[in-house]
């Protein structure tokens, strides 16, 4: 049942980011999987994460158009990068989370920039990505909390449903 979830809750954020915000908005390039990849490392453990990211990936890798594999290796170095960084970082703190989705956002939009960048049949200058990739950065760390806090939110309900769903009932009511 956690495997539909963070299944659904990938390709709805695929569906929502290649067809609703790919029409130009100021969001548009920004990758709503990166916050998602955030809470797997925060919150889920690698048997739960890795399935779930590796098949996000695909999909991303297929839909978007872009040079495929770059987002597969993206989410799992960022997945990575934040279990690490999760050992020596205290995951309650409120100003932890946005700033692991800010870092995590950019890294994600600097590596698919720069993948571009170097497979790109005329030459790109570097200094043209700034703004696209600050303004990535920028809705990254606004809506990127919020996000989280949906995923917990979601989770928080699975769980609620899955508990009252496997817990036995007693036919006589005995208490």
């Amino acid at each position: 049942m956690i495997y539909a979830y963070h299944l659904s809750v990938c390709m709805v954020l695929i569906i929502v980011q290649t067809t609703v915000l790919a029409g130009g908005g100021p969001s548009s390039a920004y990758d709503l999987l990166a916050p998602f990849v955030v809470y797997m490392g925060v919150y889920r453990l690698p048997r739960e994460a890795v399935p779930v990211l590796l098949l996000g990936g695909l999909a991303m890798d297929g839909i978007s158009g872009g040079v495929f594999g770059t987002h597969l290796s993206v989410y799992l170095w960022m997945y990575a990068g934040v279990r690490w960084a999760i050992q020596f970082l205290h995951v309650g703190n409120v100003i932890l989370l946005p700033l692991l989705v800010t870092a995590g956002v950019a890294f994600e939009s600097l590596a698919v920039a720069f993948s571009a960048v170097v497979l790109a049949s005329s030459a790109w200058p570097v200094e043209s990505m700034f703004s696209v990739v600050s303004g990535q950065v920028l809705w990254g760390a606004v809506t990127g909390p919020i996000l989280m806090l949906l995923f917990i939110r979601g989770q928080k309900t699975v769980d609620g449903a899955r508990t009252s769903f496997v817990q036995e009932k007693d036919p006589l009511r005995i208490p």
